[in-house]
């Protein structure tokens, strides 16, 4: 059973978080070294004062690169029967975690906002979001069945994941996007200025240009820790984009493009379309 949380990292993950399991009855404890981030994690119940010696689980929020940090310099984690962190890659992360003194699981939450420039309460966001979990060498048994309590405390959908399999993965369901989305951002803003372009704007710029609006250290991070992935991915759709033309010349566009609406419509009738946020 789970009873006492630590969260470190009081951003919009990690503070969400905080609130969604203090709403469940648990005892959650806060760190950040955002002092404005500590202070707003506690007017909804999150103590960052108190010394506490052990809890249940340990939870690693901070930015990719600083959770990587912040195993690779072996800081102080209090007594805990779990670690987990919540980032947006797996391989460096759990490679360092398989040395862990804390029995750990890799941990990504496939939930977020598209500007998270803005703290808001959104407990909700964890709600019915599919978690990954990814084995390490350090875990027992006894983690692994404290990890699958966490998820099902949030009433997320959990899947377990190979680290290496994720972040390919990732790579062209979440990264990639990213990229894609900021590169048309910068096409049209080398030739038209904002109120031009935003008059004439259709949904489909809208939507296709959401991500851009994700703090960028959060993208650079991605980056960093799964370039190989990503930049494989880019080379093929760079060449899938120049594909469309040589289609074009021989009549064959049509064809491809309806069997990308076939596969992109079988994936909305089996999953759902998320809201655009």
């Amino acid at each position: 059973m789970i009873n006492k949380v630590k969260i470190i990292g009081l951003g919009l993950m990690g503070a969400n978080l905080g609130i969604n399991l203090k709403s469940k009855g648990i005892d959650v404890f806060g760190q950040d070294v955002d002092k404005e981030a500590e202070n707003r994690a506690e007017k909804f119940g999150i103590d960052t004062k108190s010394k506490e010696e052990s809890y249940d689980v340990t939870v690693l929020s901070m930015p990719i690169n600083n959770i990587v940090s912040f195993l690779s310099e072996g800081n102080e984690i209090y007594d805990s029967k779990l670690l987990i962190d919540i980032g947006g890659t797996k391989e460096s992360i759990c490679d360092l975690m398989d040395n862990s003194k804390i029995p750990s699981v890799g941990g990504h939450p496939l939930c977020g906002l598209a500007d998270n420039r803005i703290w808001e309460p959104t407990p909700e966001m964890y709600d019915d979001a599919t978690f990954l979990l990814c084995e390490t060498e350090s875990m027992n048994d006894n983690s692994k069945k404290i990890a699958r309590d966490l998820v099902n405390i949030l009433n997320c959908k959990e899947v377990w994941i190979d680290r290496k399999k994720h972040d390919e993965i990732l790579s062209i369901t979440s990264h990639l996007p990213h990229l894609i989305s900021s590169a048309l951002v910068g096409v049209a803003k080398k030739d038209y200025e904002i109120d031009e372009i935003m008059g004439l704007a259709a949904g489909g710029f809208d939507g296709a240009t959401r991500l851009t609006r994700t703090n960028p250290e959060m993208i650079i991070d991605m980056y960093n820790t799964n370039s190989e992935n990503i930049n494989k991915f880019l080379i093929s759709l760079i060449d899938e984009i120049s594909s469309l033309m040589t289609l074009q010349e021989k009549n064959q566009l049509i064809e491809y493009l309806t069997s990308s609406v076939e596969w992109r419509r079988a994936l909305s009738e089996k999953f759902g379309e998320r809201p655009l946020s």
